[in-house]
């Protein structure tokens, strides 16, 4: 379970300052497909930049599984996303001069597993995303839609518990976004996996359990 309480996030220093979230409180519970949504510069992307340890709230507290995560150390920190959280980006964050078994096995490689290990690992994980037979292929010979898979199963080639994603279908026509949600809902149904996703498009909605709806740093409902 992931519960946040009163999180606030100020941006700049002095007399220029951003209140990105103003004391937002949540509770998501394990298994749960949360879509987080709301217009632009609502605090979407600031919400779950917090809640997968990529940024420190200002106040407030965040406790993932009943660790309080703004006692670690970055270290620590580091460790926690790697074994524990998934994030997927928008712009796919792919390294162009490595393949697709190359970019997914970057985080296995970084845990200490052997190159035998990681080769298995991948390929079962490009299975599952569908990408099988494009292993081998770069960023730059791939589409945006397996691009963006490709990414996915970089975050998940660590089994995390919860995946993180950051209107992962922006760059994405219809068609692909709606490969892209199916496998997220097979995850979520097969694996029983924690997912929280970005987005601002209202036909999404249809996948999500739950929606938090954002507007101007707060919670608007949930």
């Amino acid at each position: 379970m992931i519960i946040g309480r009163d999180l606030k996030r100020i941006y700049g220093k002095g007399p220029v300052q951003v209140l990105a979230l103003n004391c937002v409180s949540l509770e998501i519970k394990k298994g749960e497909f949360v879509g987080i949504m709301g217009a632009s510069g609502s605090g979407k992307s600031t919400l779950l930049h917090m809640l997968g340890l990529l940024d420190r709230p200002t106040s407030g507290s965040i406790s993932i599984d009943g660790i309080d995560v703004g006692t670690l150390n970055e270290r620590e920190r580091t460790l926690f996303r790697l074994r524990r959280l998934g994030y997927v980006f928008q712009d796919y964050a792919l390294v162009p001069e490595l393949n697709a078994r190359e970019n997914v096995y970057l985080p296995s490689m970084v845990r200490g597993m052997t190159p035998n290990e990681c080769t298995m690992v991948c390929s079962e994980i490009l299975d599952l995303v569908g990408l099988k037979g494009r292993s081998h292929h770069l960023p730059g010979e791939m589409s945006g839609g397996e691009q963006q898979r490709v990414a996915i199963a970089r975050a998940l080639v660590n089994k995390p518990t919860i995946l993180l994603a950051d209107e992962p279908c922006a760059n994405l026509d219809s068609q692909n976004s709606r490969i892209i949600l199916d496998l997220f809902k097979k995850l979520n149904g097969d694996l029983r996996q924690t997912i929280i996703m970005v987005s601002h498009e209202e036909w999404h909605k249809t996948y999500f359990d739950r929606i938090i709806y954002m507007k101007d740093g707060l919670v608007e409902k949930k």
